[in-house]
């Protein structure tokens, strides 16, 4: 793939993690010295954050930040994860822009965090003339071969499958994007032994219509780049 579709990671500090203080803290090491650093993700990663796995930092600024770096990457075998939840967002939307999700190649508006009736959703997307509402969700699990989402049990990703069902009995199209942040897993199924509504809300997603896709990417010190899909298997 060409430079043009690469996702920029910016300035990145290479660490050692040290440790989880909580779901949005952590200590890492950096030139003999601990730092603390923000956790964007509010996942378990007990598989990944590990006491001295390799992790890499980015700076960040702001006026109202308690820490002044932000965990991004950690090492996984010979490849990297992203830990930033909120990038996957991001992500996509420079993915869209670029044309390269074959489901959206049709996209002609892309709107972000839009309102439809009491629900915010990640995009609001139109597509041939019809809406479609999407969410986001950042996939850091991996299970043998199989990338699985959620690592925690999460009300909020149930409800965000419920708006999207909702948004589909109203005539609109809606989809839920999965973005594999890490290894190149094969398939990719619900962590139904981890959140079993969850599960049982996607399954219920997919026969109500909702479209459901998994993208994957390779992760370089560079960058992030789009290298395609993966099929959704039920356990």
């Amino acid at each position: 793939m060409s430079e043009a579709v690469l996702f920029p990671l910016g300035e990145l500090l290479e660490a050692k993690f040290i440790q989880r203080d909580n779901r949005f803290r952590a200590e890492v090491e950096v030139n003999g010295e601990p730092v603390k650093v923000h956790v964007p993700n509010s996942g378990r990663m007990k598989e990944l954050l590990v006491p001295g796995a390799s992790v890499w930092i980015q700076p960040a600024a702001g006026e109202h930040r308690k820490t002044a770096y932000t965990l991004l990457l950690v090492q996984q075998g010979d490849g990297f994860v992203c830990l930033n939840a909120h990038l996957a967002n991001d992500i996509i939307a420079f993915w869209l822009q670029q044309g390269l999700l074959p489901e959206f190649t049709g996209v002609t508006n892309i709107r972000r965090e839009k309102t439809y009736g009491s629900s915010r959703f990640d995009f609001c997307l139109e597509r041939q003339g019809r809406l479609c509402y999407a969410e986001v969700k950042s996939v850091n699990l991996l299970d043998g071969d199989t990338a699985r989402f959620p690592d925690a049990p999460t009300a909020r990703g149930s409800k965000h499958l419920q708006e999207l069902i909702h948004c589909r009995q109203e005539g609109l199209d809606s989809a839920v994007l999965f973005l594999v942040m890490g290894n190149q897993a094969t398939d990719f199924a619900a962590n139904g032994q981890t959140d079993p509504d969850f599960a049982r809300n996607l399954v219920l997603a997919r026969e109500a219509g909702v479209e459901i896709n998994v993208y994957t990417c390779q992760i370089t010190l560079q960058g992030i780049r789009y290298t395609g899909t993966i099929p959704i298997r039920e356990d």
